[in-house]
């Protein structure tokens, strides 16, 4: 696995995690994580186009796979109240 990945995937599975446990939603963690690493991986895509440097570290684009795991992770607890 190539190192800016792994900085991403803690983000990709901690962001979720940490919503659930603090506000109780998403209770579909498994697609929480899904959805926050696909907007991760997005997020590292677009920073590295963009040229994007705040909040870099290494070659991973830290900020913005934080922003878009937020994100994804209301999008979902949003779709699951809507559903309930």
């Amino acid at each position: 696995m190539p190192p800016a990945i792994v900085p991403l995937a803690l983000i990709a599975l901690g962001v979720p995690a940490a919503v659930r446990a603090v506000v109780g939603r998403p209770r579909l963690l498994g697609s929480a994580w899904i959805a926050a690493a696909a907007a991760s991986l997005v997020a590292q895509v677009a920073g590295e186009a963009m040229a994007f440097r705040p909040g870099v570290v290494g070659d991973a684009q830290l900020l913005l796979a934080a922003l878009a795991s937020a994100h994804a992770t209301a999008i979902i607890a949003l779709l699951e109240r809507r559903a309930a």
